[in-house]
């Protein structure tokens, strides 16, 4: 029953927050679909092991090492890939992020 409820609030939080990116002009579908097969993919990664693998086998522990030591490790490539996305106006994700951050409130944005 409680993962009914933490789903609907993952829901909501992933809503909130391309709403927020929509507005200040960040958002892009195609960085949603990629970021959502690469979680995916992590789920994979992670999950096969666990469901194939005899839990009493003596290679499983080396295998779930291996997993997760993938999975981390391809997580650290996607942050450092993600950093260098380009916006439509030539900036990369960082930059904007930046820039959003040092508008002080009233300000308009140049």
């Amino acid at each position: 029953m409680w993962w009914i409820i933490g789903v609907a609030l993952q829901i909501c939080i992933i809503g909130l927050g391309i709403r927020r990116e929509q507005r200040s002009g960040l958002w892009n579908w195609s960085k949603f679909a990629f970021a959502t097969a690469f979680g995916i993919i992590e789920c994979f990664l992670i999950l096969v092991p666990i469901l194939y693998l005899n839990p009493r086998s003596r290679y499983f522990g080396v295998v779930m090492a291996a997993a997760v030591l993938l999975a981390l490790l391809n997580f650290i490539g996607m942050i450092v890939l993600a950093r260098r996305w380009k916006l439509p106006d030539g900036r990369t994700s960082l930059q904007a992020y930046r820039d959003r951050q040092r508008i002080v409130p009233g300000q308009e944005q140049r």
